[in-house]
C-alpha cells in the first residue's frame, strides 16, 4: 500500500504504532545485552540454571511418566497373578470333587460357564446333573415305549431262530430270557 493513499490520521496512527513497536524491540534488546553483560560471568550462571532448570522438568516429567507405565504393567501382573491363582484353587477344588475326571475331557460348555464366573467344579458337576437328568428321561420314555410294543413277531415261539445279528443287537436281559432259544439257533450256525 502506498502512503500517499493513506488517509492524514491513519498514517499517524500507523507511524505511532510502528515507533512504539520499534522502541519494545530495541528496549528487549538492551535488556537482554545488559543481562548478558553488566554482570558477565553471573548471568551466565543464571542463563546456565534456566537451561538446567528445564533439562531437569523435561527429565522429571519422562521419569514420571517411566513411572506411571511401570505401576501400569505392575497392576496388570499383580491380575495376571490373582487370576493365575485363582485358576489353580478352581483346579484343586475340581480334582478333589472329580478325581477320575481329565481336566482335557470337560466339554466346551462347561468352559463357557467358567468364563462367565462360575466356579470349575461346579459349571462340570451342573453339566454332570443335566446329562444324567437327560439319560433318566431316555430311560423312561425307552420303558414307557418297551410296555406299549408289542413285542418282536414271532417272539416266544417254540421254533423261534436267532441269527449270529440277532442275539448281537439284544440286550443282556434279552439274552438272559431268550437263552435257551440261542443255544438251539447256534447249532445251526456256519
Amino acid at each position: 500500500m502506498n502512503e500517499e493513499n493513506i488517509p492524514i490520521e491513519a498514517n499517524e496512527i500507523f507511524n505511532t504504532e510502528e515507533s512504539v513497536i520499534s522502541e519494545d524491540v530495541e528496549d528487549a534488546e538492551s535488556n537482554t545485552e545488559n543481562v548478558l553483560t553488566e554482570n558477565g560471568e553471573a548471568d551466565k550462571e543464571y542463563s546456565d540454571e534456566i537451561i538446567d532448570t528445564d533439562e531437569s522438568s523435561v527429565r522429571i516429567k519422562e521419569l514420571q511418566s517411566t513411572i506411571n507405565t511401570l505401576e501400569e504393567k505392575l497392576r496388570e501382573l499383580e491380575n495376571m497373578s490373582a487370576a493365575q491363582a485363582k485358576a489353580f484353587a478352581e483346579l484343586e477344588d475340581f480334582n478333589a470333587f472329580f478325581p477320575t475326571v481329565h481336566v482335557a475331557t470337560i466339554p466346551d460348555s462347561v468352559w463357557d460357564s467358567v468364563k462367565k464366573g462360575v466356579p470349575l467344579a461346579a459349571a462340570y458337576a451342573f453339566y454332570q446333573r443335566k446329562c444324567e437328568l437327560e439319560a433318566e428321561k431316555i430311560a423312561e420314555i425307552n420303558k414307557s415305549n418297551a410296555s406299549r410294543s408289542a413285542g418282536v413277531a414271532g417272539k416266544n415261539t417254540a421254533s423261534e431262530y436267532f441269527s449270529p445279528d440277532d442275539v448281537r443287537k439284544m440286550s443282556h436281559a434279552e439274552v438272559h430270557a431268550n437263552y435257551s432259544k440261542i443255544k438251539e439257533s447256534m447249532k445251526t450256525w456256519i
